[in-house]
């Protein structure tokens, strides 16, 4: 997401532009207003989200706090509720394929922003996903695991796509903590192993595709994902849950505009996109809103891989046990565990295991080879087998 916001900040720029450059780091740049809200059939509280930009070099989010903020259903208005600062909610409610919505709002400073109308579009389902390792992705050279996915309408009406998705990996330690520090010189027993773990992570490109012009509206090996050799996250087991949008014509030309921005951050001046940044309108002032508001049916397909889907194919994981073998463990008596501990870079370390009565002697290793809740939590996922 902050990269998308970085890449509206960029077309802004853009479009303040021609020839004279411009200091990134002014202060005018972080009064735009930037919203970003979509509306689904999922029965939930759908989000719409206010903010200002801030310098490109300095990205953080910066809330647009006491605004009034509705949806149009029709001859029905949607209230939201400010939840967190820059965060609306509507109460849970279920979108309608087919029917239309407009987003109006209020700030604080009496500013009136309207969207445009958009109808709630369904979407097709997915129709695959898969995965293959190559040891020369695209002739590069680069070996990895590339995710895929196929999809078709057969009714011939989404013509423009859009995906994301959540990467869930599991992590396990090639040895396990068994003691716990409490503080001073206390030591006890774990009860909560924490030699299993998985983190998560979510996509920040920006994964468009269209099928107009050809004869049909089928895509087909379409790239989500590429997984580089030696990443943790195809060490042991690797999930990821995809979401597919269809879209209106003018929510992909938005998305196509967003992604040229994104791939050409080198230079300001490598991509000259069109003025419409996107659906939002404001009715009292000259000032530019950034973001989109949009309607339409999330279609989800989650995969599972692990290495030997891709061991005859070459792919070796990444061995950590190795590394962690060549690391000696740290002798500390129990009595003065408290006082290692207090030593600056000693956070870096983990009680692994101990000898003697009481026990006298802890053996400490570095926490990744035996603590793994420094790359994630040991909560396993309701999804994961």
């Amino acid at each position: 997401m902050e990269k998308l916001r970085r890449g509206l900040i960029l077309l802004l720029i853009l479009l303040s532009c021609c020839v004279e450059p411009y200091n990134i780091k002014s202060s005018t740049y972080q009064q735009v207003l930037v919203v970003e809200g979509f509306i689904s059939t999922d029965l939930k509280e759908h989000q719409v989200t206010i903010s200002r930009t801030s310098p490109i070099n300095q990205p953080e989010f910066i809330p647009e706090t006491g605004a009034q903020v509705s949806i149009k259903d029709g001859n029905s208005l949607i209230p939201l509720t400010e939840s967190s600062p820059g965060i609306y909610l509507t109460p849970p409610v279920k979108g309608v394929v087919g029917d239309v919505y407009t987003l109006y709002i209020t700030t604080q400073s009496g500013q009136q922003i309207v969207s445009d109308e958009v109808t709630l579009k369904d979407t097709p389902d997915i129709k695959d996903v898969y995965a293959t390792y190559s040891t020369n992705i695209g002739g590069s050279g680069q070996a990895g695991v590339q995710i895929f996915l196929n999809t078709e309408d057969p009714t011939q009406t989404s013509k423009f796509y859009r995906w994301d998705y959540i990467e869930t990996w599991e992590i396990q330690t090639p040895f396990e903590s068994e003691f716990i520090w409490l503080g001073g010189n206390n030591v006890a027993f774990r009860d909560i192993s924490v030699s299993t773990c998985w983190s998560s992570d979510t996509s920040n490109n920006i994964l468009i595709q269209s099928t107009q012009g050809l004869s049909g509206d089928k895509i087909t090996a379409q790239l989500i994902q590429t997984i580089p050799d030696g990443s943790a996250s195809m060490r042991v087991m690797y999930s990821i849950l995809i979401r597919q949008y269809a879209l209106s014509e003018s929510a992909y030309l938005y998305w196509q505009t967003l992604k040229k921005i994104n791939e050409s951050q080198g230079t300001l001046y490598d991509t000259q996109p069109g003025t419409v940044v996107g659906n939002l309108t404001s009715l009292n002032s000259s000032s530019t809103v950034l973001g989109y508001f949009d309607a339409g049916v999330i279609k989800e397909q989650r995969a599972f891989f692990s290495p030997k889907d891709f061991s005859a194919a070459g792919y070796i994981p990444p061995d950590y046990e190795s590394i962690c073998t060549l690391f000696t463990p740290t002798q500390v008596p129990s009595d003065q565990i408290g006082a290692f501990f207090a030593q600056p870079g000693s956070q870096g370390f983990e009680i692994w295991g101990a000898s003697g009565a009481g026990p006298s002697t802890l053996f400490l290793l570095p926490k990744f080879c035996c603590d793994c809740t420094t790359l994630g939590t040991n909560i396993k996922p309701a999804f994961w087998p």
